[in-house]
């Protein structure tokens, strides 16, 4: 299997419009490729779409529900109806939560579960049947996060969806290479990015718990800080991609927390 370059065809993006998902329309429009923009927003989705026209580039904007099978097939129909072929997937929608296991409501566990996990697995339930059928290299990238790999308190919906991000895409990779399918499968691993996903959580009911409020203001600020910017994210990301990689990092602290993860599980110790 060849590797793909990023600078033709149609790409598709889930959550595309804000934070990192933006950050991947603006580096694939300016390689080249028509962006397909899909979020939950429509409004969101068609300000991204319209900036990166504006700027010279290719997108369209589309309004999904990941949550939603019927949606989504209804977003891969659509696109392959006016595209002929999707030579670029990325799952990336995401949502957060921050409070403590037993305190977490069972709807909010629910929701982050849906759009983290649910809405991967239907990206690549309606997308990679018909990437088999075009007859041309693809690529699935699925975003998971660093928090597959580890086990942060406030968190649990959160890197429970993560960690099922990972093994859900470990599994599409060995699917279809026994299928011999000319798709490259990616799972996406980044750590601190400059996005709203913990100012968005900040707005939820279980935000108004006082260890809640704590936590998700030290996210956001530790984000604010350190985070990097959505657009540098998505180009190391997308480089790594284009190279064939299956394992995509955004620094170097991801290699340590994954050996880190792995030694632990060597040792059977316990979660700190």
């Amino acid at each position: 299997m060849g590797v793909l370059k990023l600078d033709a065809g149609t790409a598709v993006v889930t959550g595309g419009g804000s934070g990192v998902g933006e950050g991947f329309v603006q580096y694939l429009a300016g390689r080249g490729m028509h962006v397909v923009v899909a979020d939950l927003s429509g409004e969101r989705a068609r300000a991204v779409a319209d900036a990166v026209t504006a700027d010279g580039g290719s997108a369209s904007a589309v309004q999904v529900d990941v949550t939603d099978f019927a949606s989504v097939d209804a977003l891969a129909e659509q696109v392959y109806a006016e595209h002929g072929s999707v030579e670029l997937l990325v799952n990336n929608a995401g949502i957060e939560a921050g409070a403590r296991t037993w305190m977490l409501a069972p709807e909010k566990w629910q929701q982050v579960i849906a759009v983290n996990l649910h809405g991967v697995f239907h990206g690549v339930r309606a997308f990679v049947p018909r990437m088999l059928e075009q007859g041309s290299p693809a690529i699935v990238a699925n975003m998971s996060s660093i928090g597959a790999v580890t086990t942060p308190p406030m968190q649990s919906a959160y890197v429970a969806a993560k960690h099922g991000v990972l093994a859900l895409t470990e599994t599409l990779q060995r699917e279809l290479a026994a299928e011999q399918a000319d798709i490259q499968v990616s799972i996406l691993m980044p750590n601190r990015m400059r996005t709203r996903i913990f100012s968005d959580a900040q707005q939820a009911p279980e935000a108004a718990d006082s260890e809640s409020a704590k936590f998700l203001e030290m996210m956001r600020q530790s984000l604010d800080e350190a985070g990097l910017e959505p657009i540098d994210a998505a180009r190391i990301m997308l480089e790594a991609v284009e190279r064939g990689d299956f394992w995509v990092f955004t620094e170097e602290r991801c290699h340590d927390l994954m050996r880190a993860r792995g030694q632990h599980l060597i040792d059977e110790s316990l979660p700190i």
